[in-house]
């Protein structure tokens, strides 16, 4: 029978879900930038920085993958955002064009063309701010629809009051973007796959694991020490009894797989094991 001594197969990882593989890696990373600075010169074996540089990669993105999912904080705040905007922008007009209808004939030669806008924008008062969005925003577009059908946009020039109309045509604008009517949503970024970045993970602390543990030589002073200290965090992890779920979310992912495709192999000598692994 042919054997396979690639690190896949050599360490022997405690059991770990998802988000104990990222805080597992997390610490084995924090002991190794604490240990290079302490060497001299302050950097890490080129094969453990390399091997280090893959961890921190393969824990980003599982971390990415992992972390808990709630709404789009910039669509949370967009849409009341621009909702109180195109009311506010009503509520200015309403209040406006209502003075000018409460002025005598005497007062206000336009009176009657005042009192048409008026009732066609709110014949109904400011109720229909209060509809559900699309609603609101179906409303509004009616409104501005009819003003231009109306020439009315010359009754505002007349009472002054191009900045109102300018303004419920602006926000108007900015509620149909921001509800994605006048404007498509941005693409949701790809759900990513994450049992394939957890077994990433797994590879890369077993790679690691190896590399560390294979810097150890007796004919070289201090190596054995390095190599123990970066190797401490997987040394004394603890592992959870079997069954447990140790507090992870049920969509987590739990295995410690062997290589793909690899032959199965006798397990190492145990003294040997020590070095690498948690028994567990």
């Amino acid at each position: 029978m042919v054997r396979s001594f690639t690190s896949q197969d050599l360490v022997a990882l405690p059991r770990l879900n998802a988000a104990e593989a990222v805080v597992l890696a997390t610490e084995l990373i924090t002991v190794a930038d604490a240990k290079e600075k302490q060497l001299r010169p302050k950097k890490l074996p080129e094969a453990i920085g390399r091997s280090k540089g893959r961890l921190v990669a393969a824990i980003a993105t599982l971390e990415a993958l992992t972390r808990p999912q709630g709404g789009d904080p910039v669509e949370t705040r967009t849409k009341p955002k621009a909702d109180r905007t195109l009311d506010n922008a009503y509520s200015g007009t309403f209040d406006w064009l209502g003075g000018w209808c409460k002025l005598p004939p005497e007062r206000n030669p336009h009176l009657d063309e005042a009192k048409d806008l008026f009732n066609l924008l709110f014949p109904d008062g400011l109720s229909f701010t209060r509809l559900p969005y699309k609603l609101e925003w179906k409303e509004s577009k009616a409104r501005l629809d009819a003003i231009r059908g109306a020439r009315h946009d010359r009754t505002f020039k007349k009472l002054g009051g191009e900045v109102f109309l300018a303004h419920l045509e602006e926000a108007h604008e900015a509620y149909g973007r921001a509800l994605h009517i006048t404007a498509p949503k941005p693409e949701s970024a790809p759900t990513g796959d994450v049992r394939a970045a957890f077994l990433a993970t797994l590879a890369a602390l077993r790679d690691y694991a190896t590399r560390v543990a294979a810097h150890a030589d007796p004919d070289v002073p201090g190596s054995e020490a390095v190599s123990a200290a970066l190797l401490a965090p997987l040394a004394t992890w603890e592992s959870r009894p079997s069954g447990s779920s140790g507090g992870a979310s049920a969509s987590d992912v739990t295995e410690t797989p062997a290589a793909p495709g690899a032959p199965p192999v006798e397990p190492p000598p145990e003294p040997e094991e020590e070095a690498l692994a948690d028994p567990a």
